[in-house]
């Protein structure tokens, strides 16, 4: 396995006087540039929790360089075989530069957020994810990725025959378990409690936990494909008569509820909605962090301690049991996807084929007021009551700029980057502010709509984000991180529910009915189920107390 300077003649004339490596030099090699260049997050949260500088942390630190190098080294033995060997090393190379680039920013590669880029490159989002190439990750992938790539590339590999290559390669593996063993063992008692105590750190190894969190993923997805589908609610239908009932449920995106002027926060970014008579939930949470798992959540009738997104796949939602009743259900969707909750309800995706002429597209993308557009056709296409779902980009980081026009830049300096932890904290909330202000105008105007036809239909207009977001707090951005390490700001959503004077007759709702439960503690549990009751929609599903307007929370 030791290096060797050659001079030996080459098929290749570049490579002619190069550098030659035995196979598993190689992978050595590769796998301790890995560990030191690419785990820059878990180093540092190590370093926080420890000291070091001694005898005894010197040895922690090798047994750790030694687990994460063996580790990987000894995933790229068994599969680098022969002419695998370079283009997974080049592969991985990127993969760990890429993860370990979001992994400083706070970004941690579970399995929810692999299922999250998965479903970005299920539902074809090429802007979501052009906004992650900021040049700061392309400079980082060039240094850390594409440089060492060209190294690989251009050393010699020794060939060997078949029969050698594999016992030197599992030599190289029994002297890397031996290793490891040994340093596992010298420092056994101090390594079990540290990492019984700090199991968040795994979470920033590269690559050893996308990895795992990949193989959970597949694992768990092929379970869940076993589960046959389970119809609810059959029993519902509608019970109430008179006008013709509309309802708007906003599905807002990245929003956090201590943004907004209406729950207290000191800038003005909520000036239109402070006009409207609304009740806003102040103490309100999420399912998830993250669009993937909190979405189909929202609509979901499994509660969040028994909910998962396999689980919810495999039942009816929110969206059936209504059209069961008699209410006529459409998504329309101007984020990525409808997470597969629109799987069996008419739906329409606005970005998959966009008008460029539209005063509402910009910069390859459409504004949300898009949503806005013919709702009167929607409506009165159907027959009977009628549940409208608009999908917005909200807040949608980390390109929070170009998430509202620019009329609506008011708080400034405002940052126009997608890599917000290269501006200022200043410049990024104010940006962030921004989008807020400009979700203010979009329900504004969606209530307005609703108030000129209070004549023709009673109506409502529910607003509630999946999750929130990071900007910068303890050096963590954007979201994602695991429900039981996300900070308040991933998890503390506004839910905003706005009733035309002919719904609160009709259900008999007086002002302290519709406003019981705003200071209560409440969650996207309670959607549903209050989205059931502004239907009265008769179902054994159904359950007053979670529904924020049963009058239950005092």
């Amino acid at each position: 396995m030791a290096f060797n300077m050659t001079r030996k003649s080459s098929s290749h004339p570049a490579l002619a006087k190069g550098i030659s490596l035995s196979p598993s030099s190689l992978i050595l090699l590769t796998a301790a540039f890995i560990t030191l260049a690419d785990n820059g997050a878990f180093w540092s949260s190590l370093a926080q929790r420890m000291d070091l500088i001694n005898l005894k942390g010197f040895g922690f630190v090798l047994t750790f360089f030694s687990l994460i190098t063996g580790i990987t080294a000894l995933f790229f033995l068994v599969l680098g075989q022969r002419y695998l060997l370079k283009p997974l090393l080049i592969l991985f190379l990127f993969l760990s530069a890429a993860t370990a680039y979001f992994n400083n920013i706070g970004v941690v590669f579970d399995t929810l957020m692999v299922q999250n880029m998965l479903e970005t490159i299920k539902d074809q989002n090429t802007n979501e994810a052009m906004e992650l190439l900021s040049p700061s990750l392309l400079w980082h992938l060039f240094l850390f990725g594409l440089l060492p790539s060209v190294f690989i590339i251009l050393v010699r590999v020794r060939p060997r025959k078949i029969l050698r290559d594999l016992l030197c390669r599992l030599g190289t593996m029994v002297i890397i378990l031996v290793v490891i063993t040994t340093l596992v063992m010298l420092n056994f008692k101090y390594l079990t409690y540290f990492s019984r105590e700090n199991r968040d750190l795994r979470m920033a190894i590269t690559p050893v936990y996308p990895v795992y969190s990949m193989i959970k993923l597949i694992k768990k997805s092929h379970a869940d494909d076993e589960i046959p589908f389970h119809v609810i609610g059959q029993d519902a239908s509608e019970q109430h008569s008179g006008k013709k009932r509309v309802g708007i449920m906003v599905v807002g995106e990245t929003a956090r509820a201590d943004h907004f002027s209406l729950n207290g926060y000191p800038l003005p970014t909520n000036p239109l909605l402070e006009k409207q008579d609304v009740v806003s939930y102040s103490n309100a949470w999420s399912c998830g962090t993250s669009t993937a798992y909190s979405v189909p959540c929202m609509f979901s009738f499994l509660e969040k301690k028994q909910y998962s997104p396999g689980k919810a796949q495999h039942q009816s939602n929110l969206l059936d049991v209504l059209e069961t009743a008699g209410v006529k259900t459409f998504w329309r969707d101007n984020n990525s996807s409808c997470k597969g909750v629109c799987e069996r309800t008419e739906s329409e995706k606005l970005h998959r084929d966009p008008d460029p002429k539209s005063p509402f597209f910009n910069a390859g993308e459409y504004s949300d007021e898009v949503l806005l557009e013919g709702l009167d056709s929607l409506i009165e296409q159907r027959h009977g009551d009628v549940l409208i779902v608009l999908h917005t980009m909200g807040s949608h980081g980390p390109a929070y700029y170009k998430r509202y026009p620019r009329e609506f830049a008011r708080f400034q300096p405002a940052c126009e980057s997608a890599s917000p932890h290269e501006c200022s904290d200043e410049a990024v909330l104010h940006a962030y502010d921004n989008t807020i202000l400009y979700t203010d105008h979009v329900l504004n105007k969606l209530i307005e709509f609703l108030k000129e036809r209070e004549g023709q239909y009673d109506s409502f207009m529910l607003y509630a984000s999946d999750h929130g977001e990071s900007l910068g707090e303890h050096g963590v951005y954007l979201h994602g991180l695991p429900y039981s390490l996300a900070p308040d700001a991933q998890t503390h959503v506004p839910i905003i529910i706005w009733l035309s004077d002919g719904l609160k007759t009709a259900r008999n709702l007086p002002e302290r009915a519709t406003k019981a439960c705003a200071d209560s503690k409440v969650s996207h549990d309670n959607l549903a189920h209050t989205l059931l009751g502004m239907f009265d929609a008769n179902t054994s599903l159904y359950r007053k107390d979670l529904d924020l307007l049963g009058g239950r929370c005092k």
